[in-house]
């Protein structure tokens, strides 16, 4: 049974064969003018002798304008040069894949990408093409090229820090600001873990991020971090970092980061101003020995004294005047100065500022 089935698949083989070979030229024929890619056949000069449809599809000749015209015709007339020597190259090599620019029939120019291969047809050696239409996708390049080059006229010029770092906090590009709020170069910084960078205040907050994005969750739009730059200053940045995701996979993180260091410390400033405003308030408004304390200040506001030169002044006990004179001391609201052997109090430059504002609230100032 299995023998005989054998004989049969055997005989079919055959028989296909045979009817192919009688019928070779129109079989070979069939394929050609049905292959998607254009097919072209020109002799030794370079004239065209064979095109089939999609060839002619894609440049948009006419088969009768084309056959015995030099391959010149459809190439524009500054490629002239360059194409005759890819022609001498194809002719000297075989199997050469080679990517020209042509001219449609209405001066639409497209880009051809060809496989060459030398062949003797009839005793006479022929160049056969195989030939591609990439026009799209080198306009698809091109336009890549332009939008990469934007982005890095982006990146590289961008007003405030941008940065891209892969999904273990590690630094792949960091513009020119950026570097310098890190007051680092490129080599520096590029392969460095941002937890280089930051406080460990931030660091908690880096990590906090990390896992909302790794467990789904909705991270904020923006942080306020500490960094540390090579120079060991401490800068502010307020970041904002979207995701770059690749089949659904986090690939990388890209930021922005902006620098509010100005901000923060002006910040702090009047959070301290704030603060040192209540405490002279309150000793010189809400405490026993604030008439006293007021006495005092008025003094030292024009010039420093000695707790003598201050007793004396003020016609108080030395004592009395000692213990407020610590109290100040100890509140930072004075500072005092032991070079000369006897201490010589003055009013302190983080609360002069402050001082001269509120001078006129003092009692002493009052009518």
């Amino acid at each position: 049974m299995r023998d005989n089935a054998k004989k049969r698949i055997g005989l079919r083989m055959a028989e296909s064969t045979r009817i192919i070979a009688e019928n070779a030229e129109e079989y070979y024929k069939v394929i050609v003018e049905s292959s998607f890619n254009g097919i072209v056949v020109t002799d030794e000069q370079g004239n065209f002798e064979y095109v089939n449809e999609s060839f002619l599809k894609m440049i948009g000749w006419p088969k009768e304008e084309l056959i015995g015209q030099n391959f010149i015709k459809i190439i524009p007339d500054d490629l002239h040069e360059s194409a005759n020597k890819i022609c001498s190259e194809v002719q000297e090599e075989a199997n050469n894949i080679q990517e020209i620019k042509i001219k449609t029939r209405n001066g639409e120019l497209k880009y051809l990408k060809s496989l060459h291969k030398l062949a003797k047809i009839n005793g006479k050696l022929k160049t056969v093409s195989i030939t591609e239409d990439v026009t799209k996708k080198k306009s698809m390049e091109q336009k890549l090229k332009e939008s990469e080059a934007k982005y890095r006229e982006l990146f590289e010029n961008a007003q405030d820090a941008m940065y891209v770092l892969d999904t273990r906090g590690n630094f792949l590009k960091l513009n020119e600001v950026g570097l310098r709020i890190l007051a680092c170069t490129k080599d520096e910084v590029i392969g460095t873990n941002i937890s280089r960078w930051l406080t460990q205040e931030s660091l908690k907050i880096v990590e906090e991020r990390r896992k909302k994005w790794k467990s789904g969750q909705i991270v904020e739009i923006a942080d306020t971090l500490e960094l540390v730059g090579k120079n060991g200053e401490h800068r502010w940045v307020e970041i904002k970092t979207r995701h770059i995701k690749d089949g659904g996979r986090i690939i990388e993180f890209h930021g922005i980061a902006r620098d509010v260091t100005e901000n923060i410390m002006l910040k702090q400033k009047l959070n301290n101003s704030n603060k040192q405003r209540k405490l002279l308030c309150y000793l010189i408004k809400g405490t026993r020995g604030g008439k006293t304390r007021t006495q005092m200040l008025k003094y030292l506001t024009d010039r420093s004294y000695n707790a003598h030169q201050l007793s004396k002044v003020l016609n108080m006990d030395y004592k009395t005047i000692r213990h407020h004179l610590g109290v100040l001391v100890k509140n930072e609201i004075i500072a005092k100065d032991n070079n000369g052997g006897s201490a010589v109090y003055f009013i302190s430059k983080n609360i002069q500022s402050d001082l001269n504002e509120f001078n006129s609230e003092l009692p002493y100032n009052k009518g």
